[in-house]
């Protein structure tokens, strides 16, 4: 009985760490998203990013997909860096919820900082094993 106890106890802890944590995943995933519209890597956020993707701007804009990136490969909608801070992630078997803090770092035309404080909630699912972004709203934080 002690052999079969161990040896489960043991193929449970390879179980585990064989796998990585999905919301570890999701919230990697995100930082790679932002750091694709830093670098204005469209093949990334194509990739990324649903088809039927429903972003809400903090102001109150909503994009699809091709909208959403078009402004980024044109370099109208360009970022220094994006950060994110206080994130957490749920998951819901096939579905991610990531509710964060995040700064568009960006500047005026002059040079001067024009920096973006959001709050944010964005849900990724995996389709066909693959995670994608599939909606996104934030408000701006005073």
């Amino acid at each position: 009985m002690y052999k079969s106890f161990s040896g489960l106890i043991l193929f449970l802890m390879l179980a585990c760490t064989s796998h990585p944590d999905e919301s570890s995943v999701v919230l990697d995933l995100e930082k790679q998203r932002f750091q694709a519209m830093v670098e204005r890597d469209v093949e990334f956020l194509e990739a990324v990013i649903s088809d039927d993707l429903h972003y809400i701007h903090s102001n109150g804009e909503v994009d699809d997909k091709a909208s959403f990136i078009a402004p980024i490969a044109a370099g109208e909608r360009h970022y220094d860096d994006i950060t994110i801070a206080e994130s957490r992630v749920r998951m819901y078997d096939n579905t991610a919820i990531i509710n964060a803090e995040c700064t568009y770092h960006r500047k005026h035309e002059d040079g001067s900082p024009n920096n973006l404080q959001l709050r944010y909630t964005n849900v990724y699912v995996k389709l066909d094993g693959k995670w994608k972004m599939v909606s996104w709203q934030s408000f701006k934080m005073e």
